[in-house]
This record gives C-alpha cells, sequence and structure tokens, in this order.
C-alpha cells in the first residue's frame, strides 16, 4: 500500500512539473500583457527638502487597458502633488518590460525597458520633480523591428 501511494505521490509531482513546464514556454512563445491597475515597476525616496512635513516623491509604472499596445502610465506624488500621464514604448515594441531607475540627480527618474531576450537597461523616458513642478519627457528615441524568423 505505501509503495502504491508512493508512486501516486510521483506521478502527481512529475504531472505538475511538466505542466508548469509548458505554462513557462507558453508564456516565453506567446506572451500576455499584464492586467490593468498592474504595478509593473515603483520607486519612492523621502523628500528631504521639506523639514516640515514628511513627504515621499513617488513614481509608478502602471498597466492600463493599452498595454498590450506597449502603453502604459506613469503615476506620481510629489508631496500632496499628483500627476498622471501615459508613455509608449518605441513603435512595435509590445513586449519590452518597462523599468525605472534612479538617477544622481536630485528627485529624478528614468524609465527605461528591457527586452525579453536582453537584460540590457535603455533608458527612454525622465521624469523628474521639485517643489513646484512634476516634468515628464522622452530623452531617447529608439527604432524597433521585431526579427521576422
Amino acid at each position: 500500500m505505501k509503495i502504491h501511494n508512493l508512486t501516486a505521490a510521483l506521478l502527481i509531482f512529475s504531472y505538475a512539473l511538466s505542466a508548469c513546464s509548458s505554462a513557462s514556454r507558453l508564456n516565453e512563445n506567446n506572451w500576455l500583457p499584464p492586467a490593468p491597475g498592474t504595478v509593473i515597476d515603483s520607486l519612492s525616496e523621502p523628500v528631504k527638502d521639506d523639514t516640515l512635513n514628511n513627504f515621499l516623491a513617488t513614481i509608478k509604472i502602471v498597466a492600463d487597458s493599452n498595454s498590450a499596445l506597449g502603453i502604459y502610465e506613469i503615476e506620481t506624488e510629489f508631496g500632496p502633488n499628483l500627476a498622471i500621464n501615459k508613455f509608449s514604448l518605441p513603435k512595435g515594441m509590445t513586449k519590452g518590460a518597462p523599468k525605472l531607475k534612479k538617477t544622481e540627480q536630485k528627485y529624478t527618474y528614468i524609465v527605461g525597458f528591457t527586452l525579453p531576450s536582453d537584460t540590457t537597461f535603455y533608458d527612454y523616458y525622465q521624469v523628474s520633480f521639485d517643489k513646484q513642478t512634476t516634468k515628464m519627457q522622452y530623452i531617447k528615441s529608439y527604432y524597433y523591428a521585431e526579427d521576422t524568423k
């Protein structure tokens, strides 16, 4: 009886393992966009210039209903100031992964992306804050053509 239970457990384990590996292959070949509202990446730091309040400088990349087309939302907060904007990955790029990086400049962040087959961070869009302004702008442009093999 113990051998039968062990055999059954091993079979279940092997089926589960093969299902997981099939699912990961499916995700590699058939990319699915993130669900709307999913926070893709975020960064936050205290605003040190204002000692009276405990403000934060926060930036988030959020998926919306157009993320399958490579369009994402940028949501920012600098103390009580809120700003929301959209940015698009380079034309034709839908499977790139947007990411955030802090720069050495005060309250300045880079939105970039990586490609599925490459871990290089490509600088693309800049967001910066000061007491009165939130600035968002593209800083580089890229040409992207999918491999047609």
